[in-house]
């Protein structure tokens, strides 16, 4: 009996010698193993990202403008095949110049995301805003009250300052008159408001005077009394 107890005890203690040996030759992945060489060249390197999200976002925060449709300059990231990726070769600092390139597609796309309305005010056929509106007292070229005439001087200081073309369009109310004295009236409100202007330093050759004779555009009766200013780029 005293036998078998001696020789379970050695086989007990040979076990656990054998266990603690395998334990010192089996290592666990470490932070050193994590940045060492797949390939096993003795060269160190760190895991490099290529998440689209993340990549994105990167993008964006360097490119606050960034409409998404275009690459990024200065990022190290381009997109391909509609993902973001980091530059070939690069550490995401810097970019080549033949890395970047604009699809044409990209291009027209962004041209026509471009606002209608201010196309059309770059070409000189839209006014520039809404118009402003200065009004008359009956049968008279002469503001209902003077203050109007902050309006006038506002709008010549805008146009003097941004090199702008100016239309005044006087107009009267059809509800009263003829049509000939209408037109004159309308007239006459127009290049009294013109007279204005050129007081404040707007140049002659920038202001067009029209006359609209006698109209019911407006309610009520009274607002037809008026002359519209409309600013231009030409």
């Amino acid at each position: 009996m005293k036998r078998y107890l001696i020789i379970a005890f050695i086989l007990c203690l040979s076990a656990q010698l054998l266990t603690a040996q395998d334990s010192t030759r089996v290592q666990g992945p470490t932070v050193h193993n994590l940045f060492r060489c797949p390939q096993e060249c003795g060269c160190s390197y760190r895991p490099v990202n290529d998440y689209s999200g993340l990549n994105s976002l990167r993008m964006r925060l360097a490119n606050p403008s960034w409409d998404g449709s275009l690459p990024s300059i200065g990022t190290g990231l381009k997109l391909e095949n509609g993902r973001i990726r980091p530059l070939a070769g690069s550490n995401g600092n810097t970019d080549t110049e033949e890395s970047v390139t604009f699809s044409e597609t990209s291009v027209q796309g962004s041209q026509e995301q471009r606002n209608p309305y201010l196309a059309r005010v770059e070409s000189g056929g839209t006014p520039l805003g809404p118009p402003v509106f200065v009004f008359f007292s009956l049968a008279g070229s002469r503001f209902t009250d003077p203050s109007q005439a902050l309006n006038v001087n506002a709008v010549a200081d805008l146009a003097i300052a941004q090199n702008l073309y100016v239309r005044i369009t006087g107009a009267a109310d059809s509800a009263t008159g003829s049509a000939e004295k209408n037109a004159a009236l309308a007239l006459a409100r127009a290049e009294y408001v013109s007279s204005l202007m050129k007081g404040r330093g707007v140049d002659e050759g920038r202001i067009e005077v029209r006359s609209e004779g006698g109209i019911a555009a407006y309610e009520p009766v009274a607002a037809n009394r008026n002359c519209r200013i409309e600013l231009f780029v030409r």
